[in-house]
């Protein structure tokens, strides 16, 4: 496993903590999320990058992409800006 430059242990979150966050995300109030659509797009994007570890974090920001990719203003960090071109905000 690769170690994530801002994390200090370990870039492996498991399914749980996921969860817990997206949770966490969703309950926030003035937080606003794409349509589950628009999530699926872009995190099918982050699936098949090379930056993506470990099926949810991105070695380029440090980022849990299962939350990263649900927040309307979130960005795809990827050089050239981004991948999610087209995203709905």
């Amino acid at each position: 496993m690769k170690k994530c430059r801002k994390c200090p242990s370990r870039s492996a979150v498991s399914e749980e903590e996921i969860a817990k966050m997206v949770e966490d995300v969703r309950s926030m109030r003035g937080v606003r999320l794409v349509p589950e659509p628009e999530f699926e797009r872009r995190f099918g994007i982050c699936m098949s990058c090379e930056k993506l570890e470990d099926g949810s974090t991105c070695m380029l920001c440090g980022c849990i992409m299962q939350v990263r990719a649900r927040l309307a203003d979130g960005r795809c960090p990827y050089p050239g800006g981004g991948r999610w071109k087209n995203a709905v905000s």
